[in-house]
This record gives structure tokens, sequence and C-alpha cells, in this order.
């Protein structure tokens, strides 16, 4: 006959204490009503006769009870609804093997805390997951002051680079990519990521990429005018209303302050954000125009007061540091002088020269 030796039950070991002790730990910062929907909710699904009974009583008790029973319910549909891959990174990590199996009640209780505490912190309602999709993950401000340029390498992998005088700002969500310029100009090399569209809004016009490199320019204060130039890939330009345009790779557009849309402009070559190689493009420009381009860069010291000569139009390309050699160029350009003038060289139409009459020969002797 086998003898089995006698089973004592000494009480709780020390590990039960210490897990019933957690849980009263949590359950003294909690409010009463919120941690005991949460426990009954946590059970829902293991509840004998005398429980359901129990748990209908609580419920007719106080109106708030059955209100705070319901928000979970609510929130625990709105979670059913986060991606798995998300829920992956809040699922709690898989305990230890224990070296002796642990008593079902104490189990209960030792995991009751978490789950109490998860529909807790999901309880702030329906909302609480997209909330959480529209925090950004990165925010930060950039700017150049005149004459400078700056790069910056953003953490999604896209590339910015900033042109003089310009304003911007980069909001990284977790499934878009925002950047609002104030003004100046920028070319984005935009890094494609999948279901992340990446936005530039300027004035009233949003332009849309999801991987492609363009410019932006926001020039109003100067000239009124904002710009859009596409080097690679294909951008979407949005103004007011129904205005739309689709960009592809040599091609761009301009819009007023109003938003509407110019026609789509072929490029030529090597035009997109000349800057970035220190020299400034003009195709049949008027003078005035160009001068008010190099001085965004810096003082050129020379000014056009007669309308006539600020009309006047000019093409090429100028190096941004030489402003001298365009200068120099310009008698050589347009029918011009520079006259210096009040401390500055003024550009003037060339003085005419006298058409002279043909020389009288004198009569042969």
């Amino acid at each position: 006959m086998n003898v089995h030796p006698p089973r004592y039950d000494f009480g709780p070991s020390a590990q039960d204490e210490a897990d019933l002790r957690e849980y009263a730990d949590f359950a003294a910062t909690q409010d009463g009503v919120a941690l005991a929907a949460a426990t009954w909710f946590s059970r829902r699904g293991n509840l004998d006769a005398q429980q359901q009974s129990e748990f209908a009583a609580w419920l007719a008790a106080d109106a708030l009870h059955a209100q705070a029973y319901a928000q979970l319910q609510q929130t625990h549909r709105a979670a059913r609804q986060i991606p798995a891959q998300v829920a992956a990174r809040w699922a709690l990590p898989k305990a230890a093997p224990a070296s002796r199996p642990r008593r079902p009640l104490l189990r209960s209780l030792r995991a009751l805390p978490y789950a109490a505490a998860a529909m807790l912190l999901l309880s702030v309602g329906a909302g609480g997951y997209q909330w959480w999709q529209q925090q950004a993950v990165f925010s930060q401000s950039y700017a150049t002051m005149r004459g400078q340029r700056l790069a910056v390498a953003l953490p999604d992998g896209s590339k910015v680079e900033l042109d003089t005088a310009t304003q911007l700002h980069v909001t990284l969500y977790r499934q878009r990519r925002e950047v609002r310029l104030a003004h100046g100009e920028a070319l984005f090399q935009v890094q494609s990521k999948q279901g992340q569209p990446f936005d530039v809004v300027s004035g009233p016009l949003t332009v849309t990429v999801v991987g492609t490199q363009f410019s932006v320019r926001n020039t109003l204060e100067h000239d009124g005018q904002l710009r859009v130039a596409v080097q690679h890939g294909h951008v979407r330009v949005a103004g007011t209303g129904q205005d739309l345009v689709d960009l592809r790779a040599g091609q761009g557009v301009s819009s007023d302050a109003g938003g509407r849309l110019s026609g789509v402009a072929s490029l030529a070559p090597d035009s997109v954000a000349p800057w970035r190689t220190g020299r400034v493009t003009f195709d049949n420009v008027q003078l005035g125009a160009a001068l008010a381009e190099f001085e965004r860069y810096g003082d050129t010291g020379l000014v056009a007061r007669d309308p006539a000569v600020a009309s006047l139009r000019i093409g090429g390309s100028f190096s941004l540091t030489q402003l001298g050699r365009f200068a120099a160029a310009l008698p050589q350009l347009l029918p011009v002088q520079l006259v210096r003038s009040g401390g500055a060289s003024e550009i003037r139409m060339a003085a005419k020269i006298p058409v002279q009459a043909p020389a009288m020969r004198l009569p042969e002797k």
C-alpha cells in the first residue's frame, strides 16, 4: 500500500505576500469605482452564477458603476481596432518559468493590476488611440540669415537645403510629414515612406509628394510670387479652391498671394535651386527684378532709379559671390552706364553718341 506524505498548508509564500502588497499598493492609488469596474471587466468571461448575481448587484447599486463599466466596454471596442503591430509594443513580457506552480488565485491577483491598469489607461476614451497617432514625433524650426545657406538631415532620411533668408518648421508625425515654409526658398530631397506623405505648406499652396526632389520658393513680400520647381519625381500642387496641378521632373508652376496657379512651365536644365552652387540665373527678367534678387543675398550697392532702366531685360547665369563681375558686365549687356551717386552706383541709360555729319571735303585744286 502506497502511503502518501501528508500535505501541509504553510500559508502564502514570500512571493505571494509580495504579490498581495503590490496589488494593495496599486489599488490604493486608483479611483475605487474605476478599479472595481476594471476588475469586473477583467473577470467578465469567468463568472459563475453567484458572481453574476454579485456583478448585477454592483451595477445596480450606483449609476456611476454602470457608467464606468460602459466606458470600459466602449474603450475595449476601440482597443480591438488598434493594429497588431502597435498592440504588440504594449504586450507584457512573458514571465520566466516559476520554480514551482503558482496558485491560481495568487496568479490572478498578480495579473489583475496589469489588466486593471491597462483598462484604466485606455479609459481615456475611444479617441485615445487617434490622439496618440496625431502626436508629433519630431518638431524643429530652421532659419537662415541674409546671405546664409543651411543643409539639414531629417530623422526620416529626407534632406532639406535652405537658401538665404529662409524660415521653415518641420513636424514629423507617425502617419504624415509636414513642413511649413514661412518665407524664403528650400530644396527638398524626400525619402519615400509608404503611407507617410510629405507636405510642404507655404502661403496658400500645399505641395504633396511621396519621394522626389523639388524646391519651393515663397517670396511674396519680395515679388508677390510663390514658385514650385521639380528636379526629380512627381509632386502635386494645390492652390485655392479646385486649383490643382501635377508636376513632373523639369516642370514648374508659380502662384500669387491668392493661391491662383499659373500654367505649367518647362524648366531649363540645372535651373532648380541654382543657389546651391552659389549662382543665380535670370531668363529674360527685368533688370530691377534681377537687382532685387541679388539684394536677397547681400548689399549690391547698385540702384536703378530710372523706371526705363529698371525695365530693361537681362538673362544669364551669374555668381552670387562675384557681384563686381556682374556690375562690370552690365554696360556690355545693356545700353547702360554706372555712375557713382550718393554712396551707390546708379545704373543709368548710356549717353547717346551724337551722329556726326560726314566730313566736308575741300574741292580739289
